[in-house]
């Protein structure tokens, strides 16, 4: 029997085939939008390599400063220094690990007397390597003795390796870094500029370089953000508690200055949508997005479901003779459910197409910001990224909800009449 409702919905496809086009482009455009719009957010927010671990992050983008007692909204604003990164974060014994990041910037590196390229370069310690799960092709992550030591290791990509060296097996070479000699530890795959927290074709110790030492304004502001990687979620609480004290006690300790977080460590949502030097208002960033899906959905969705109905009203006739033959409610309704069905199932296979077709086309688009602009790598998008099954199928059943309601209402509406007004269209 099912087979047969199927049969007669290709048939009825086929006869009505410009108004079904029409349908099956609408029902598969207002699926490619909600999950374009989704994936954007789901590429910056979920768990996927090297940031496997977003899920139970939380992250300290930057901190403000001002003068003990002032009440106004005067601060200065910005990275934290290792000071501050090391007795406020470093400290914190809730946590599984933390580790600190740089800002990130740019390196002259070099084969001595062969190639110069320019990469961007990530300056961390050891603990960076467990919070964040690297593809190492060769070799493996400095250690916490080089990092304390800050001796000359350096991990590179597997594009750099290439174009330096002509192949990855690069570990045991030297490097110049700032015209610095520079050991190769480990080699890894190359990484989207989409990690934003991990981000870098080249990463060494921080206490290699003269970067530990850049700080200001009562030692306390620098160029260091913090990751802090927590048991489970459970922990944030606990962990922002923590924070809150070191934070007072680290403030104890400075004569004219105090340092604030403004809401933070912030999970991933809350840092993706956080701006420097103001409070974040979450459950408005939360509003914002859900308002623009909800748009996106209900605009292509209410002209869908106008012509499904002006569909259905034009069958009245035939609704009528399949009556007079015998159909009965159930059996009248089904078929409409499984026309809808057919539809909406072809709608939301060329939808999902259409979707991973506007990621991949519009990827610069779409995921270039203000952080990953000015870098050199590529915003690539790999398979653990984009695949959400959750999200297409939200909103193929939200379609297909919405087909189903405007058909179904006249077509039970059509079922009850008396025959004679149904062949007749009243």
């Amino acid at each position: 029997m099912i087979k047969l409702y199927f049969k007669q919905a290709f048939f009825q496809l086929r006869e009505n085939r410009l108004i079904s086009l029409v349908s099956i482009i609408g029902t598969a455009l207002a699926i490619c939008m909600i999950m374009v719009i989704v994936l954007v957010l789901e590429v910056r927010i979920t768990d996927c390599v090297p940031e496997v671990n977003r899920s139970r992050s939380l992250y300290m983008k930057a901190m403000s400063i001002h003068q003990k007692g002032d009440t106004s909204d005067n601060s200065s604003n910005g990275c934290m220094s290792l000071t501050v990164a090391k007795e406020c974060f470093k400290a914190l014994t809730v946590p599984e690990t933390v580790t600190i990041v740089s800002t990130g910037g740019r390196m002259r590196i070099s084969v001595p007397a062969g190639k110069t390229m320019t990469v961007d370069n990530l300056e961390t310690d050891d603990t960076f390597w467990k919070v964040f799960s690297f593809d190492f092709i060769a070799g493996k992550p400095f250690t916490a003795a080089d990092s304390e030591s800050g001796l000359p290791k350096v991990v590179i990509s597997a594009s750099v390796a290439r174009n330096l060296f002509g192949t990855v097996e690069a570990v045991g070479r030297t490097v110049q870094l700032n015209l610095a000699d520079y050991t190769v530890v480990g080699v890894v795959k190359d990484v989207s500029k989409l990690a934003v927290s991990s981000y870098a074709q080249i990463w060494i110790p921080f206490n290699s370089t003269e970067i530990a030492r850049k700080c200001w304004y009562d030692n306390a502001m620098g160029t260091f953000r913090v990751v802090i990687l927590a048991h489970s979620e459970k922990d944030f609480p606990a962990i922002r508690e923590e924070v809150e004290r070191l934070r007072q006690k680290f403030n104890d300790g400075l004569q004219d200055s105090e340092i604030f977080y403004r809401g933070q460590p912030d999970d991933r949502f809350s840092f993706i949508f956080r701006h420097w030097g103001r409070e974040l208002q979450a459950k408005e960033a939360y509003l914002h997005y859900l308002l623009v899906i909800v748009i996106l959905l209900l605009v292509p969705a209410i002209n869908l479901s106008s012509m499904t109905l002006s569909r259905m009203r034009k069958r009245m006739s035939e609704i009528g003779v399949r009556k007079a033959f015998g159909a009965t409610a159930n059996v009248l309704l089904r078929q409409v459910f499984y026309e809808n069905l057919l539809l909406t199932l072809i709608a939301g296979a060329v939808g999902m197409l259409f979707s991973y077709a506007c990621t991949f086309l519009l990827n610069d688009f779409l995921f270039s910001n203000s952080e990953n602009r000015a870098q050199i790598g590529e915003t690539s998008l790999s398979a653990d990224m984009l695949f959400s099954p959750w999200i297409f199928l939200a909103a193929f059943i939200f379609c297909l909800l919405l087909n189903l309601l405007s058909a179904c209402i006249p077509a039970w509406r059509a079922s009850r009449m008396n025959i004679t007004d149904a062949l007749n269209q009243r």
